[in-house]
């Protein structure tokens, strides 16, 4: 019965100490993993930062708009009429001095002839009263009314010989007849629009229409670049030649003019094209690369900075002012003047991640 109660005694002890040491390599097994998973959690994340300076910039305005002939004209008949003749359509280009249009001149080469007839009578009238007044048979208020009266013949012939001739439309230059708003055989006014034409001899403008706020920092002169829906890859580059002093009252805008340089392209009136007016008011900002960004969300943006007295990577986030030639505007407070963005592994990174950089550019 001793032997039996010893025997059960080491049994105990021996499942105690089984116990003790189960419960010690639990233990020791437990510290090794927090010791790697803190080893793990401090290790560096190497990656590669750049460093970015505050520049003082002109925030573009964008715009939009139709380019346009810098001379548009709307073409008319001097004297009124029935048109008897148009010679070209919409869109048809024509050259300076070629005849778009003409009047039934019937009537007007009737009062052409009045006009000479009456002049051929006031020149025989003067003739025979100045030589009565040589003569001393007429009194010299005769032969000034008889002056007069050639005067008038002569200014009348002047008169309906100018209507005669601008009873014909002609082009005044080089150009695209844009519109036509009348046809054959109807009667038109004096000063009644019959074309809408437009030169292509000049430079090429552009009106934009720009918020009031945008247009207090805006200058004449101040330069612009645009591109058209036709060519686009080919940029143009323009300036700004007049700025409206009031909105337009359908839209609140005000309208600004373009004038765009010699483009070597062949332009068309009506082209659409977009650009950026480059202002003469200049802003503080940092210029952070396109590959810096993490994230975006409307205008605010989010990146990494390196922080070298942790050599942890901080995360921020800014307002997003233009994104130009691959690089983001940022409007951020004066920071360190060695200010590091990170460019490559940011999207691996959470914030205060230890960082190892393997370049600096």
């Amino acid at each position: 019965m001793k032997t039996f109660k010893k025997k059960q005694m080491n049994t105990i002890r021996i499942s105690a100490l089984a116990v003790s040491l189960l419960a010690l390599a639990v233990s020791f097994q437990s510290c090794t993993q927090t010791l790697a998973t803190a080893e793990k959690k401090d290790l560096a994340i190497p990656a590669e930062a750049t460093k970015v300076f505050r520049e003082s910039v002109a925030l573009p305005i964008h715009v939009s708009g139709l380019i346009r002939a810098n001379k548009e004209s709307r073409l008319s008949f001097k004297t009124g009429g029935i048109i008897k003749k148009l010679n070209v359509d919409e869109g048809d280009k024509v050259k300076a001095g070629d005849v778009l249009a003409q009047l039934d001149l019937n009537e007007i080469n009737q009062q052409v002839l009045q006009a000479k007839v009456g002049l051929e009578k006031a020149q025989r009238d003067f003739k025979r009263v100045e030589n009565l007044y040589n003569d001393t048979v007429t009194t010299l208020e005769q032969l000034q009314n008889a002056t007069s009266a050639l005067d008038v013949a002569q200014a009348t012939l002047n008169i309906a010989q100018y209507n005669l001739k601008f009873s014909t439309i002609t082009a005044p230059s080089n150009g695209i007849i844009m519109m036509k708003f009348m046809e054959e055989n109807e009667i038109t006014g004096p000063g009644i629009p019959v074309f809408y034409f437009a030169s292509d001899e000049d430079t090429w403008k552009m009106n934009v229409g720009v918020s009031d706020k945008n247009v207090v920092k805006l200058q004449m002169g101040n330069q612009a670049e645009i591109v058209t829906d036709a060519y686009p890859n080919r940029n143009v580059f323009a300036s700004i030649s007049k700025i409206a002093n009031a909105p337009e009252q359908t839209t609140g805008l005000y309208e600004v003019e373009l004038s765009l340089e010699n483009t070597g392209l062949e332009l068309k009136p009506g082209f659409f094209a977009r650009g950026e007016l480059i202002p003469s008011h200049e802003i503080n900002c940092y210029k952070i690369p396109v590959d810096a960004i993490q994230e975006g969300f409307g205008n605010t943006v989010s990146f990494f900075v390196y922080e070298n007295k942790t050599g942890r990577a901080v995360k921020k986030e800014s307002e997003a002012l233009f994104l130009h030639n691959e690089f983001v505007y940022v409007n951020m407070p004066l920071a360190d003047a060695n200010l590091q963005v990170i460019t490559k592994k940011q999207k691996e990174l959470k914030n205060l991640d230890k960082v190892q950089l393997a370049s600096l550019k």
